[in-house]
């Protein structure tokens, strides 16, 4: 035994950085897809510095690449539950483990214990959201909800999170959830999540069309694009901007459907997509003919239609600086708002 310590100290000190080295191997091999040969140097390394997380996470990444997954998933949870590492890398691969094993159960078990604790990371949230609600319908718990539905009962914890997270598809998932519980609660949530600061005009909308859904009858505040206004949720079915895109939509159909399709149906995606954003309000000015020729430039620019950007310029030379500014508007909120297919909500605004 003494003989055999003193070899792999001789080992350690005839290679300074021995280990870290072996690392560099291991991730290397990992890369190439050679999980065996990644296996055997973090093997090595472990000898050497068996309590060392990469080295540690390395094996464990060697196993998941060998499909050894239940020598792998015994690995995690060993990590976890010794503290060694990012707890929150490990238990994503934790959590990713499970599920590629069907172990859905735990996977909730886990989650829900995690989420009464403390909100995930903004970098792991979205993963783990995601692998949470996929678990829920896996084991069969699609009503989970419904257990909700009591006015006795809070909102799942998750949900909460997930409304309150950075990540705007965690927060469109909530918004979707929350839709379907009929808590109190869950409007109130709804309500708090409209009314706050630097949100998503899209995922607005989609707030205040639940709200609507659900017949709320209280003023709510709203501001999108420097405007606000008090609004009756359950009073928007017949709303102004509905009568207003119908007009718009109209006009775009005699204007462009059977001479140029594409430019049609590209106008109408834009036309969608900006008022969706906006709703409840309607564009400024109110001009439907404005509006049409602003969202046919923004189409007629994406498909490099010259001809037609030279004639809208022309026909606006006298207003050149306010079409600019509604023609740069518009690109903006297609940019940078969430994209839902507005198609499902438009229809009843």
């Amino acid at each position: 035994m003494d003989k055999h310590r003193d070899k792999k100290e001789n080992k350690v000190i005839l290679y300074p950085g021995l280990v870290k080295r072996l690392i560099e191997k291991g991730m290397d091999a990992l890369k190439d897809k050679d999980g065996n040969t990644a296996y055997q140097f973090f093997l090595s390394a472990e000898e050497h510095e068996p309590e060392n997380p990469q080295v540690l996470f390395g094996k464990m990444l060697s196993l998941v690449e060998l499909g050894r997954l239940h020598e792998a998933v015994e690995h995690t949870d060993s990590l976890l539950r010794e503290g060694i590492g990012d707890y929150y890398e490990n238990l994503q691969v934790h959590i990713s483990l499970l599920v590629q094993l069907g172990r859905y159960q735990e996977v909730v078990n886990i989650l829900d214990a995690v989420l009464s604790e403390n909100q995930f990371p903004s970098q792991y949230a979205e993963s783990l959201y995601q692998l949470l609600h996929f678990s829920r319908q896996m084991v069969g718990d699609q009503d989970w909800l419904n257990h909700y539905d009591s006015k006795d009962e809070p909102i799942p914890t998750d949900l909460t999170s997930m409304l309150q997270s950075d990540s705007l598809i965690l927060q469109s998932k909530a918004i979707q959830q929350l839709k379907e519980i009929e808590n109190p609660e869950a409007t109130e949530l709804l309500v708090k999540f409209l009314e706050g600061e630097k949100r998503d005009y899209v995922l607005q909308s989609m707030a205040l069309h639940v709200l609507q859904e659900k017949g709320y009858k209280e003023k709510i505040h709203i501001s999108k694009l420097g405007r606000a206004a008090e609004v009756i949720p359950s009073e928007l079915a017949s709303s102004y901007q509905h009568h207003f895109h119908q007009q718009l939509l109209d006009l775009v159909s005699d204007e462009l459907e059977h001479i140029d399709p594409l430019l049609y149906e590209i106008t109408k995606q834009l036309s969608s997509t900006y008022l969706w954003a906006l709703y409840p309000f309607i564009p400024e000015p109110s001009n439907v003919h404005f509006w049409s020729d602003v969202f046919q430039f923004c189409a007629a620019e994406r498909i490099g239609l010259e001809d037609e950007l030279e004639r809208m310029n022309e026909n606006y030379a006298d207003q050149l600086a306010i079409f600019n500014e509604k023609i740069n508007e518009v690109k903006t909120i297609e940019a940078t708002t969430y994209q839902v297919d507005s198609t499902e909500f438009t229809s009843d605004l």
